[in-house]
């Protein structure tokens, strides 16, 4: 069962890309949209780079039927947008119900605020742009200028970013302006962090420990949330370090803890690698089929 609510965990994330893909025009089946995911995710997961690896394999999936590289943009940042305010929202909320508890914050808790705090300051700098496009396509000539010096060639043409940026403008007022996006979008995100906390809450169930919600839901939360930031492949090593630790802090066996978590990512980590670079080769070898 755990297996299985992990199997709509991922359903969910894939439909939440897809769902932001449609928004733009772009339509995919539901099957290549999640070997797609699944795809990303086994990559990054043996590659590392954080997410930046399932990041190539969407934008590589995607350019094969010439989507173009702006709206490419705009769905990707969505996504990861969309997926990881939800997070941070109920990291807010845990970190706040700490302060309330009178139980203080850990260097990780605060380190992890601060980046936050920053990835939301860089989100709302391109809002900012968004609505100063003279600006933004200033400050975008400029980083390519920069990039071009520093690789000694002229590898971004000013003709392409005009194309790229005018695309990207025309997906981002997509978004914007449709009608009940962003709450459906919200909606998978949710669907996605629920199923795969229920994974966790059922994988106890498996090994005879009845966890509390609290615990569950504030050890999960936090886990993730600085997991997450690390530059380890789906925060390999501090998720389950800090699940652990925190299981323990409320109350659950140290050797319980231990297996639980160990169990529960062999399901959430490294049991989708095998059919994700399966639908890896799958998407290389076969076209996607794209309508706009």
């Amino acid at each position: 069962m755990a297996v299985g609510l992990e199997f709509v965990a991922l359903l969910g994330y894939a439909n939440l890309f897809r769902h932001i893909l449609r928004v733009l025009d772009i339509r995919l089946k539901l099957g290549t949209m999640y070997s797609i995911v699944l795809a990303g995710l086994a990559v990054s997961h043996v590659f590392g780079a954080g997410g930046t690896a399932g990041w190539v394999v969407s934008y590589n999936a995607l350019r094969k039927r010439d989507v173009p590289h702006g709206l490419i943009f705009v769905a990707i940042a969505a996504q990861n947008f969309f997926n990881y305010i939800v997070l941070w929202v109920l990291f807010l909320l845990a970190v706040a119900w700490q302060v309330f508890e009178g139980k203080g914050l850990g260097a990780q808790s605060l380190a992890a605020l601060v980046l936050i705090a920053f990835f939301l300051w860089l989100t709302g700098y391109g809002i900012y742009l968004y609505n100063r496009r003279t600006k933004m396509r200033r400050r975008v000539s400029q980083v390519a200028a920069f990039i071009n010096r520093f690789l000694k060639k002229r590898k971004i043409e000013q003709a392409h970013l005009d194309e790229w940026l005018d695309h990207l403008f025309a997906g981002m007022r997509r978004m914007a302006t449709h009608r009940g996006a962003k709450r459906l979008a919200t909606t998978y995100s949710v669907v996605f962090w629920a199923f795969d906390m229920l994974c966790l809450y059922l994988t106890f169930i498996a090994f005879g420990y009845r966890i509390g919600l609290t615990a569950l839901v504030l050890s999960y939360v936090i886990a993730y949330s600085i997991g997450t930031l690390t530059p380890l492949p789906g925060g390999l090593g501090a998720v389950e370090t800090i699940m652990v630790t925190m299981f323990i802090g409320f109350g659950v066996p140290a050797a319980q803890a231990t297996i639980v978590v160990l169990a529960y990512r062999f399901i959430n980590f490294w049991l989708p690698i095998l059919p994700g670079l399966i639908g890896y080769a799958w998407i290389k070898r076969r076209p996607v089929t794209v309508t706009s």
